[in-house]
């Protein structure tokens, strides 16, 4: 019996050990540019929104898992929130995310969580959903300026009018 009981104690203890092993492993991180959802892409903004990330394009933070830094300004951010390489303070400025490597362009009454408003060379944002059912207000995520840093706020539509409406090429449904 004792014998048995050595066995059976030995094997838990082993698999425990294992187990334990596999828990504290850390997950492998997807790269950038790699597929991404849209409920994560959502994720990754409330992290730097709990966080508080403050304005700053000579600056650089990480994101959620700090695998990856991305500069803190507000292209920083929407590449931060799609995974958007490269990552640091090379990341994609606001002209690199009016163009076509990064986005697709879309009518802004198309809109849906995850994708973003550019006005080239000047400024972004991340639209999380419509404020109300005639698509007039909405619900953004930025990182606006020294003043203001990180924010997640309804704006009117009308605010947007010199900005493009872009799809990530890497967003998926989900």
């Amino acid at each position: 019996m004792n014998h048995l009981v050595s066995r059976r104690t030995a094997l838990s203890a082993s698999l425990l050990a294992a187990g334990g092993a596999v828990v504290l492993a850390p997950a492998a991180e997807a790269a950038p540019n790699d597929p991404i959802l849209r409920s994560d892409v959502m994720d990754r903004a409330r992290n730097w929104v709990s966080r508080n990330i403050q304005y700053d394009q000579r600056a650089t933070a990480g994101g959620p898992s700090g695998t990856y830094r991305w500069r803190t300004d507000c292209s920083g951010f929407v590449s931060m929130a799609l995974k958007l390489g490269p990552t640091g303070i090379g990341c994609p400025n606001t002209t690199a995310l009016a163009g076509t490597t990064y986005g697709t362009g879309i009518a802004k009454a198309d809109m849906r969580g995850g994708d973003y408003l550019v006005r080239s060379g000047v400024h972004c944002v991340l639209f999380q959903m419509w404020g109300n059912d005639a698509k007039t207000t909405l619900w953004v995520f930025e990182l606006g300026s020294p003043s203001s840093d990180m924010n997640h706020r309804e704006a009117n539509l009308s605010e947007f009018s010199s900005y493009v409406a872009r799809r990530p090429r890497n967003i998926r449904n989900g």
